[in-house]
């Protein structure tokens, strides 16, 4: 039970997160029980046994850590190919996990930020300062591009905000600055906070 429980919340890292959503599923589809509680027992061992980063929620709005709201990132990008019976990866999910990693490793505090409207991939905090940073694989449409980009509309906080992907182009609008994630991984170009 551990290691099928462990297994999926390691496939979805950096995928929204519901206990009870997967002890129905569980419960569905095997002979023996679950509860939440096991799953969030669980959850302490794996970020115990270095496995995961549990995130907290932060409510921009109020600027107050949300409780019991949070996402789970693994340490390694490779544990996502190593959990995966298909051996694929998502990339998006793949690069916004390599994201959270490199913030943490660049001495950020990292949480996940909540809007009325929905949620930014990051609110990066440092010394009392903070940028808000979304990060999508390819801004590939029109519509993805206005994802993105209308993520931060509701955001009344004046701090810096970003757009990360792997496109090469800037498409930078609005007052909000589009970095291509290799470039920034490179030092090539460095985040600003306020």
């Amino acid at each position: 039970m551990f290691i099928t429980i462990s297994k999926y919340i390691i496939n979805n890292a950096s995928k929204e997160f519901s206990a009870s959503s997967i002890v129905e599923y569980y419960n569905q589809n095997n002979f023996d029980t679950i509860y939440s509680e096991n799953v969030y027992r669980y959850l302490e061992k794996l970020e115990q046994a270095c496995l995961i980063n549990r995130v907290k929620r932060y409510d921009i709005a109020t600027k107050r850590i949300l409780k019991h709201i949070e996402k789970q990132f693994v340490v390694d990008n490779g544990f996502l190919l190593a959990c995966n019976d298909s051996n694929k990866i998502f990339v998006a999910h793949a690069l916004e996990n390599l994201v959270y990693n490199e913030l943490l490793y660049r001495g950020y505090d990292v949480k996940i930020g909540k809007t009325y409207k929905g949620e930014i991939d990051f609110v990066a905090m440092k010394e009392g300062k903070k940028c808000f940073i979304q990060v999508a694989y390819l801004l590939s449409s029109n519509d993805v591009i206005e994802r993105e980009f209308s993520a931060f509309d509701s955001v009344r906080d004046p701090s810096p905000k970003y757009v990360f992907s792997l496109d090469e182009y800037d498409m930078s609008k609005d007052g909000i600055t589009h970095f291509c994630i290799e470039d920034w991984l490179l030092n090539k170009v460095e985040l600003t906070l306020s």
